[in-house]
C-alpha cells in the first residue's frame, strides 16, 4: 500500500492545480529554500485530517488557502486529494484505489470526501487508525521533530510507539469506557444519595401515616359532636331573639311621632348661620389687609438692617487695609536690607572657591599619573594569568586525551567481545530463521490453494444470486402488472355499477320508472338493457338505434299511455316508450344477407334477446347491414333497400339521411360488460395468488444463496488475511535474513577495525606520557611570575587609593562652597521678588479704600429713606387693628345666639337618639343572634361541608357535648400537625424507592462490567505495547551500532511502573563518548539517533509511506551513504518521500520532483523518473 497520486489546488503557494504521481520506492523533492517543498508535506498532512494550525505553520485554518501574489489573485477555496493504492488490503474498503479529499473555504467551512463521497473527519481518522498513515502517525518526520523525538518531553516519542503497537483503538475504547464508568459512578452516587433520602422520607411518612389515621378517626367523632352542639346553640339563639323582634316594632312607631318637633328650631338656626358666615367673611378680609401691611413693614425693616450691616463691614475692611499697608512698608525696608547682606556674603565666598579649585586640579593630576601606573600593572597580571590558563588548558587537554585514549581502549576491548558474542548469536538466529522460513512457505502454498477453491465457490454463488435476482425482478414486475390490472378492473367494475345504479344517460322519466318498477307493471325495461350485444358491436348497434336505445319497452300502447300519464301527474320528467304488442304486429319478413365483400353481417344476427322481444328486434334492426366501407356500399345496387352502418358507427338509412357515428354513451351492453369484468377480476386474482407464491419461493432461495455467499466471502476474507499474514511473515523473514547476513559481514569488518584501533590506541598512550611532565614545569614557572607581579600591583593600588581619597575630599569641599554661594544667590533673588510684590500690593490697597468710602456714603442715604417709610407703615397697621377688634365683638354675639338654639336642638335630638339607641340596641341583639346562628352554620359548613339538620335528637347536654369536644380537640392537638396528603405521598415514595433500588442494582452491574472491560482493554494494550517495545528496543540497539559503527544505544521505560503510562527514555552513547544526556549530542548524532529509532519502528511495523523533511541536513557524506543504504533496504516495504538538498540522497531516489518559483509566491512542479 502506498500513495499513488496527490492533487493540489489553491493550497498555500500552489495556486494552480498540480498533480504529483508517486511510485513505490524513494521519491525525492528538491528545490531552493522557500520555494514550497514543505507545503507538499503539509498538504499530505492536511488531507489526512490534521487539525493543528501550528503543525501546518499557520495561525488559522483559512491561512492554507492561496493568499495571492504579485501576478495572481487570492483564491476563495483550496482542495487537496490523495489517492492510496490499497494493493495489500490494509484499508477496510473493497477498492484497490482509495481517494481521500479535503476542501476548505474562506468562511471556515470544511468538507471531507472518501472516493468523492462526502464524509466526516472521523470517518477518515477511523479509516487510517493503527495503519501508520494517520495525520499524527510516525510516517511524517521533519528536521525540527528530531529535537522533539529526543527531547525530555516524551509525548511525541510515546505516540510513535503506541501507533506501532496498534493500541490507539484500545485507547479510544478505554477512554469511551472510562467516560461511561465515570458517568455510571456519578449516577450511582446520585442514586445512593437519593435512596438514602427516599428511605428516610418513607420512614418519616410511615410515622405520619399512623398519626393521620388516628387524626382521621378523632376528626370523624369531632364532626358528629360539633354538629349536635351547633344544633343546640341555634335553638337557644332563636328562642332569645323572638321577644327582641317585638320590642323593635314598638320603638319604630315611637320614632316617627317625635320626628316633626325639631324642624322649627332648625329653620331659625339656618338664618343665624347665614349672618354668621357673612360676618366671618368680613373679618377674614380685614385680617388679609393687615397681613399685607405687616409684610411691607417687615420688608422695610430687613432693608434697613442689611444696609446698616454693609456699612459696618465697609468700615471694618478699611481699617484692616490700613493696618496691612503699614505692615507692608516695614517688610519692604527689611527685605531691601537682606538683599544687600546676601550680596556681601557672595563676594566674600568667591576667592575661597578659586583657591580650592587650584589645589584640586594639582592633586587630580598626581592621581591620574598613579592611576596609569596601576592600570599598566593590572595588564601585566592579566597577561601572566592568561598564559597560565592557556598552559593549564593544554595540560588538561593532554591529560583528557590520555584518559580518553585509555577509555577508548577499554571500550574497544569491550566492543570486540560484544561483537564476537553478537556474531555467534546471529549465526544461531540465522539457522533457526531458515527453518521457520521453510515452514511458513509450505503453509502459504496450502492457503493459496484454498483461496483459489473458495474463489470458485464464490463465483458460483454470485452467478446463482444474479440469476435469482433477475427472477425476483421479473416476479416483482409481473406482480406489479397484476396489481395494476386488478386496480383497473376494480375501477371499471365500480364505474359500470355506478352507471347501472344511477341510470346515467337516460331521461328523468325513464330513471324514475326504472327506480320504481313495482308501480309500472306494464313496463319491461329499457331497450338497451333488453339486448345482448358483444362488446365489439355495441357502439354500432347503439348508433343504429340512436335515441331509441334509451326508450322504455311497454307491453302495449295502453300501458305506454298509462305510464306517460303517471309521469306527467308526478312531474318526473320525459320518457319515450316503445309499445311491444303494436310494434310486433309490424314484424316483416327478414331478407337473407346479400352476398358482397363489403357486408360483414346483418344487425339482427349479432343481437341476442329474449324470444318475446324477437319481433321488436326485427322491426328495429331487420333491414340493417354492417359493412366495411359505407361509401362503396351506397354505390352497390345489391344493397339497395337496406339501412347501412360501418364499423365506426356512421349510419345511412332508407330516408336518405346519413349520420356520423357519435361517441357511444354505453347504453347498450352495460350489464354484459359488468359481468365480463367480474370474470376477468376473478381470473386476475387467481393469477396474482400464484405469482405471490412464486415470489415467496424466489425470495427464500435468494436469501439462502446470499447467506451461502456471505459465509463463503467470510471464509475467503479469513483465508486472504491468513495469506497476507504469511506473505508478510515471508517478506519479514527474507528481510531479516538479508539483514542478518549483511550484519554478519558488517560485524566481521567491525572486528578487524576494532583490533586495528586497539593497536593504534596503545601506541598513542606511549607518546602522550612525556609531554605531560613538560607542561607541569612550565605551569610552575608561570605561577611564580604571577605571584611577583601581583604583589607589585597591590602596592600600586594602595598608593592609588590614598591619592583618590585626597582628591575626593577636595572635591567635596569645593562642592560645599558652591552650594553656599548658590543658596545666597537664591535668597537674594527671592527677597527682590518679594519687594516688587509688596510694592504692587500697596497700590491695590489704596484703590480698595477709595471704593469702600464711596459705598459707605450710599448706604447711609439708603438707611435714612427706609426708616421714614417704616414709620408710615406702622401707623397704618395700628389703625386697621382697632377696626378689626370692633368687628370681632359683633361676630361673637351672633355665635352666642347660634349656640343657644343648637343646645335646644341637641336636647331634642338626645331624647330621640336615646330612643334610636334603644331601637338600635335591640336590632343589634337580633342581628347578633342571627349572625351567631349563621356563624355556627358556616363553621360546620366550612369544617365538614355539611348542613345542620332542622330536627335532631340530641341526648347529651350542652355542657357534656362541650366537654367531649374539648377532650377530642386535646387529642387532636396531642397528635400535632398532620399531612393530609400523607397516604398518597407514602405510596408514591415507596414506589419510587422500589424503582430506585432496581436502578441501583442495574448501575452496580454496569459498573462491574465496565471495570472488567477496562481491565481487559488494559491487559490487551499492555501486552501489545510490551511486545512492541521489546522488539523495537532490540531493533534500535542493532541499528544504532550499525549507524555509529559501535557505541551503545538502548531504550527503557521510566517513571510509572505501568508500561502504558511510563515514559520512554533513550540512552545514546556514540563510540568514545560517555554522555549523560541526549542534549550533549551534536546535531548530526541526534539526527542519526532519531533515524535509527524511526527505522527500528519501521522494522517492527512498516508504515505504508514515510515522509522525511530535510532530516539529512545535519549529516556528512559518510552518514548520508548509511542513511540512503537504510532507505533502500526498507523501500520494498515502505514508500519514502524525501525533501532534501543533498545530492547523495537525490542519487538514491527512483523519482525526483523539483519545486521552483518562476512567479514570485507561486510554486511550480518539475518531475523526473530515473531508469531502473
Amino acid at each position: 500500500m502506498y500513495i499513488s497520486d496527490l492533487n493540489i489546488h489553491g493550497f498555500k503557494s500552489f495556486a494552480k492545480k498540480d498533480n504529483l504521481k508517486f511510485g513505490e520506492g524513494i521519491t525525492a523533492i528538491v528545490g531552493p529554500n522557500g520555494c514550497g517543498k514543505t507545503n507538499i508535506v503539509d498538504a499530505i498532512r492536511w488531507v489526512l485530517g490534521e487539525q493543528k494550525y501550528s503543525v501546518l505553520r499557520s495561525e488559522k485554518m483559512e491561512d492554507v488557502i492561496f493568499n495571492g501574489a504579485d501576478s495572481a489573485k487570492p483564491l476563495s477555496v483550496c482542495e487537496v486529494s490523495l489517492t492510496v493504492h490499497n494493493n495489500k488490503g490494509k484499508l477496510p474498503l473493497e477498492y484497490n484505489d482509495v481517494e481521500i479529499g479535503r476542501r476548505v473555504f474562506r468562511n471556515g467551512d470544511s468538507e471531507y470526501f472518501i472516493n468523492r463521497t462526502p464524509c466526516r473527519l472521523k470517518d477518515i481518522q477511523d479509516l487510517f487508525i493503527d495503519t501508520g498513515m494517520g495525520a499524527d502517525a510516525y510516517s511524517v518526520i521533519e528536521l525540527k521533530m528530531i529535537e522533539q523525538i529526543l527531547s525530555e518531553t516524551t509525548e511525541d516519542r510515546k505516540r510513535m510507539f503506541e501507533e506501532a503497537a496498534g493500541i490507539n483503538k484500545y485507547k479510544q475504547q478505554r477512554k469511551s469506557a472510562l467516560r461511561k464508568f465515570e458517568a455510571v459512578r456519578t449516577d450511582l452516587e446520585r442514586v445512593n444519595d437519593i435512596v438514602v433520602e427516599v428511605e428516610a422520607k418513607v420512614k418519616a411518612l410511615a410515622l405520619q401515616l399512623k398519626r393521620f389515621e388516628r387524626h382521621e378517626k378523632l376528626t370523624s367523632e369531632l364532626q358528629q359532636r360539633e354538629i349536635a352542639l351547633a344544633f343546640i346553640k341555634i335553638k337557644e339563639f332563636e328562642e332569645a331573639a323572638t321577644p327582641l323582634r317585638k320590642k323593635i316594632k314598638d320603638f319604630k312607631h315611637l320614632r316617627e311621632s317625635t320626628a316633626t318637633e325639631t324642624s322649627i328650631h332648625e329653620k331659625e338656626l339656618d338664618q343665624l348661620k347665614s349672618v354668621y358666615k357673612q360676618q366671618q367673611a368680613e373679618l377674614d378680609e380685614m385680617r388679609a389687609d393687615i397681613s399685607t401691611a405687616e409684610e411691607a413693614r417687615d420688608t422695610l425693616q430687613r432693608d434697613v438692617l442689611v444696609a446698616t450691616e454693609q456699612c459696618r463691614s465697609a468700615k471694618s475692611t478699611m481699617e484692616r487695609l490700613g493696618r496691612e499697608k503699614a505692615t507692608n512698608e516695614n517688610r519692604i525696608l527689611q527685605l531691601k536690607q537682606h538683599v544687600e547682606d546676601y550680596e556681601k556674603e557672595v563676594q566674600e565666598l568667591l576667592p575661597q572657591i578659586d583657591d580650592q579649585l587650584a589645589v584640586y586640579k594639582k592633586e587630580k593630576t598626581a592621581f591620574e599619573s598613579i592611576d596609569k601606573k596601576y592600570k599598566n600593572a593590572q595588564v601585566a597580571v592579566d597577561a601572566l594569568q592568561d598564559k597560565r590558563w592557556d598552559e593549564q588548558r593544554k595540560l588538561a587537554e593532554e591529560e583528557s586525551l590520555f584518559k580518553r585514549t585509555e577509555d577508548m581502549l577499554a571500550d574497544k576491548q569491550v566492543k570486540l567481545n560484544d561483537i564476537q558474542n553478537r556474531e555467534k548469536t546471529l549465526k544461531q538466529d540465522v539457522a533457526v530463521a531458515e527453518k521457520e522460513f521453510v515452514d511458513i512457505e509450505k503453509k502459504l502454498n496450502t492457503l493459496q490453494k484454498q483461496v483459489g477453491q473458495t474463489l470458485g465457490e464464490l463465483d458460483k454463488a454470485s452467478s446463482r444470486i444474479q440469476t435469482l435476482e433477475l427472477d425476483e425482478q421479473e416476479a416483482i414486475r409481473k406482480q406489479h402488472s397484476l396489481e395494476t390490472r386488478q386496480e383497473g378492473l376494480q375501477n371499471q367494475i365500480q364505474f359500470y355499477e355506478n352507471l347501472l345504479e344511477s341510470k346515467e344517460g337516460y331521461p328523468g322519466g325513464v330513471k324514475y320508472v326504472l327506480n320504481n318498477t313495482r308501480d309500472f307493471s306494464g313496463v319491461f325495461g329499457v331497450l338497451a338493457e333488453l339486448l345482448d350485444v358483444d362488446k365489439e358491436h355495441q357502439s354500432i348497434i347503439e348508433s343504429v338505434l340512436g335515441s331509441r336505445a334509451g326508450c322504455l319497452v311497454a307491453k302495449d300502447r295502453a300501458a305506454a299511455l298509462e305510464t306517460l300519464k303517471m309521469l306527467k301527474d308526478q312531474k318526473q320528467g320525459n320518457a319515450s316508450i316503445l309499445p311491444l304488442k303494436e310494434l310486433s304486429a309490424l314484424n316483416a319478413k327478414i331478407h337473407n344477407t346479400p352476398k358482397s365483400d363489403i357486408v360483414i353481417a346483418r344487425a339482427v344476427d349479432i343481437v341476442k334477446a329474449d324470444k318475446k322481444y324477437g319481433a321488436l328486434v326485427n322491426v328495429l334492426l331487420g333491414k340493417v347491414l354492417i359493412v366495411n366501407d359505407l361509401a362503396k356500399a351506397l354505390q352497390d345496387k345489391k344493397l339497395s333497400g337496406w339501412d347501412l352502418v360501418d364499423l365506426e358507427g356512421t349510419f345511412s338509412g332508407m330516408n336518405m339521411i346519413i349520420k356520423q357515428g357519435k361517441k357511444s354513451q354505453g347504453l347498450v351492453g352495460r350489464q354484459e360488460q359488468l359481468q365480463s369484468l367480474m370474470k376477468q377480476l376473478q381470473e386476475n386474482e387467481k393469477v396474482q395468488i400464484a405469482a405471490n407464491k412464486d415470489m415467496t419461493n424466489i425470495a427464500d432461495s435468494l436469501q439462502s444463496a446470499i447467506s451461502e455467499k456471505s459465509r463463503t466471502e467470510s471464509t475467503l476474507e479469513k483465508l486472504k488475511q491468513d495469506v497476507s499474514t504469511h506473505e508478510n511473515n515471508v517478506l519479514k523473514h527474507k528481510i531479516r535474513n538479508e539483514q542478518a547476513l549483511e550484519l554478519l559481514k558488517s560485524i566481521a569488518a567491525d572486528i578487524n577495525e576494532t583490533v586495528a584501533a586497539i593497536t593504534s590506541l596503545k601506541a598513542s598512550l606511549k607518546k602522550l606520557s612525556p609531554s605531560a611532565e613538560k607542561g607541569e614545569k612550565n605551569l610552575s614557572k608561570l605561577a611564580d611570575d604571577l605571584t611577583r607581579t601581583n604583589n607589585e600591583l597591590i602596592d600600586v593600588r594602595k598608593q592609588r587609593d590614598e591619592f583618590h581619597e585626597q582628591v575626593q575630599d577636595l572635591r567635596i569641599a569645593i562642592l560645599n562652597f558652591e552650594n553656599q554661594r548658590d543658596n545666597l544667590m537664591f535668597q537674594k533673588r527671592a527677597a527682590a521678588e518679594s519687594v516688587a510684590e509688596l510694592t504692587d500690593r500697596q497700590g491695590d490697597i489704596d484703590n480698595e479704600i477709595k471704593s469702600l468710602l464711596t459705598k459707605q456714603n450710599d448706604l447711609e442715604k439708603k438707611i435714612n429713606t427706609s426708616a421714614k417709610e417704616l414709620q408710615k407703615a406702622i401707623a397704618v397697621i395700628i389703625k386697621k387693628r382697632s377696626l378689626l377688634d370692633l368687628k370681632k365683638e359683633t361676630f361673637q354675639d351672633s355665635f352666642a345666639e347660634i349656640e343657644i338654639i343648637q343646645t335646644r336642638i341637641r336636647e331634642e335630638q338626645h331624647s330621640r337618639e336615646n330612643l334610636l339607641e334603644d331601637l338600635k340596641s335591640a336590632e343589634l341583639e337580633v342581628t347578633d343572634f342571627d349572625q351567631r346562628i349563621k356563624l355556627v352554620a358556616e363553621l360546620i359548613k366550612d369544617r365538614y361541608d355539611a348542613k345542620i339538620p332542622k330536627n335532631l335528637n340530641v341526648e347529651e347536654s350542652l355542657f357534656k357535648l362541650e366537654e367531649c369536644i374539648e377532650k377530642i380537640n386535646r387529642g387532636i392537638e396531642n397528635i400535632g400537625p398532620v399531612n393530609m396528603a400523607v397516604k398518597d405521598e407514602h405510596d408514591a415514595e415507596k414506589e419510587r424507592l422500589e424503582l430506585l433500588a432496581e436502578q441501583k442494582a442495574d448501575l452496580i452491574d454496569s459498573e462491574t462490567n465496565l471495570r472488567e472491560t477496562i481491565q481487559k482493554i488494559d491487559r490487551e494494550a499492555r501486552k501489545l505495547f510490551i511486545e512492541t517495545f521489546d522488539q523495537i528496543k532490540a531493533n534500535f540497539e542493532k541499528l544504532f551500532s550499525m549507524f555509529f559503527e559501535g557505541g551503545k544505544g538502548s531504550l527503557s521505560l521510566a517513571g510509572d511502573p505501568d508500561p502504558l503510562e511510563a515514559d520512554i527514555a533513550i540512552q545514546a552513547q556514540p563510540p568514545g563518548k560517555k554522555n549523560n544526556s541526549l542534549r550533549m549530542l551534536s546535531a548530526g548524532e541526534k539526527s542519526l539517533t532519531a533515524i535509527a529509532l524511526l527505522f527500528s519502528i519501521y522494522q517492527y511495523k512498516p508504515s505504508p509511506y514515510c515522509i522525511l523533511d530535510e532530516v539529512d541536513a545535519p549529516l556528512d557524506d559518510v552518514n548520508i551513504r548509511k542513511f540512503t543504504k537504510i532507505l533502500e533496504a526498507f523501500a520494498d516495504e515502505t514508500q519514502f518521500i524525501v525533501v532534501t538538498h543533498n545530492k547523495l540522497t537525490m542519487e538514491a531516489a527512483n523519482y525526483l520532483y523539483g519545486v521552483t518559483m518562476e512567479q514570485k509566491g507561486v510554486s511550480k512542479l518539475v518531475s523526473v523518473k530515473f531508469d531502473a
